[in-house]
């Protein structure tokens, strides 16, 4: 979701949105021209005992409360396999690295996991900036990635569909995306009375995908809206009453924002000093439940509507409760969508070692593709063309839970974003699915 070294604005798209892209016939391509086919395959695939994945998060800094979820998640997983057998009676363990939300610093770190610690398997990353930066790399080790949080649409957009698109045969990602999420945005604002709106969000690819996405998805929905002012400070912004007044200035009945991480609750407690919330209709907070309450700096307040994804109560299923008292009982918090996600990165790779016999990695590669998988978060399976699974995009509104001692979301609109739907949505627009 953030990279400091982040691209600016996305530039127009004309694809052939009807093409059949060769995503092998890519990879092979990019990989000799890399001249890293030599070495692709003295890369990963163990060469011990065990099982051996990396992970790659944000461990420190602004962001760090994300890191911290989703290794709860990945302990969890690790701790309940390896206390039932490992993985064909292998134990797994997991190398976590520090990202720092940095292009630089997660490709050096991707770099010492595949080649120094020889692991069998990547998950992780929290940037969308640094995702799309990492999967052509990704590509070139021949070594399966499995994302569990950084949304754009870009890393699961094959590449050669836009200048942008660096989807590839070798990642994947198992949470929803921005398109997803916009695309639940978009039928959240066609039964809200609402007709102009604006967004907040942060200076790089994630907050202007994110305003992209949800312009395209309201055209192509029908919504009924105009769009009026736009604002993008810079991450760790301190001081918002600027680009507050101007949003307030432009009189917008709803404003969607991306914020997140400490920038989020630091904006919250400006806006709400500012009264935005009793000038502003309906404020629509797109990664507002990536996080439990916040330990510094204010909560989304009650009313508000927000997306997650990944909801501890919903599906109300076995599985679903199951996990969801376990990580209570673990860490006395209900869990996040980064740690359920981080959970479920190593049960895939847990259901995909033991279904091929082994780590080989193109053998785990055609595994995951098109595999049917269920989780906390429910069923489902990733589409064979992007890579991409198909999760449901799930908004609410905000609540305070005594109980819980936490925000939910009370009453929840779960959204099944199959692919034809939210295709047929963009076909107006110039803007690639990645679902």
């Amino acid at each position: 979701m953030v990279d400091n070294n982040a691209e600016g604005r996305s530039s127009g798209i004309n694809a052939d949105r009807g093409r059949d892209y060769d995503r092998r016939t890519f990879l092979k391509t990019a990989t000799a021209g890399a001249g890293l086919a030599s070495i692709a395959g003295c890369l990963g695939g163990g060469g011990g005992d065990g099982v051996t994945l990396g992970a790659m998060y944000i461990r420190s800094g602004f962001a760090s409360l994300y890191g911290e979820e989703a290794e709860r998640g990945f302990e969890l997983a690790v701790d309940e396999i390896n206390d039932n057998g490992g993985i064909d009676g292998d134990d797994v363990e997991i190398i976590v690295r520090d990202t720092e939300a940095d292009s630089n610093t997660a490709m050096q770190q991707m770099t010492s996991l595949v080649e120094e610690e020889n692991v069998d398997g990547l998950f992780g990353l929290d940037s969308s900036g640094i995702a799309k930066n990492v999967a052509p790399r990704v590509a070139q080790y021949q070594l399966p990635l499995m994302i569990t949080h950084a949304a754009t649409p870009f890393v699961t957009s094959p590449e050669g569909e836009h200048e942008e698109s660096v989807g590839n045969d070798y990642v994947f990602r198992c949470s929803n995306t921005v398109a997803h999420d916009m695309y639940g945005a978009a039928r959240v604002a066609s039964e809200l009375d609402a007709t102009e709106w604006a967004t907040i969000g942060p200076d790089y690819a994630f907050g202007y995908e994110t305003w992209d996405y949800f312009q395209a998805f309201a055209e192509g929905l029908g919504v009924d809206a105009e769009f009026t002012a736009e604002q993008f400070p810079a991450l760790e912004t301190n001081d918002y009453a600027p680009y507050i007044s101007s949003i307030l200035d432009a009189e917008p009945d709803a404003v969607v924002t991306p914020l997140w991480g400490s920038d989020l609750t630091t904006f919250l407690g400006q806006a709400e000093n500012a009264g935005w919330f009793d000038q502003i209709d309906h404020t629509l907070i797109s990664v507002g439940m990536g996080t439990d309450l916040p330990a510094d700096g204010d909560p989304i307040p009650e009313g508000a509507r927000a997306s997650t994804r990944y909801d501890p109560f919903v599906p109300d299923s076995e599985e679903n409760t199951t996990f969801r008292e376990t990580y209570v009982e673990e860490y006395d918090t209900l869990p996040t969508y980064n740690a359920e996600g981080a959970y479920r990165a190593v049960y895939l790779y847990k259901e995909a070692i033991e279904s091929t016999g082994g780590t080989d990695a193109d053998d785990l590669v055609d595994e995951f593709t098109g595999m049917d998988h269920s989780g906390p978060v429910g069923e489902y399976a990733f589409n064979e063309e992007t890579n991409q699974a198909t999760v449901a995009s799930i908004w609410g509104e905000v609540s305070y839970s005594d109980e819980w001692e936490s925000n939910v979301l009370e009453p929840v609109d779960r959204f099944d974003a199959a692919p034809e739907d939210v295709r047929g949505a963009l076909e107006g627009s110039d803007l690639p699915a990645g679902i």
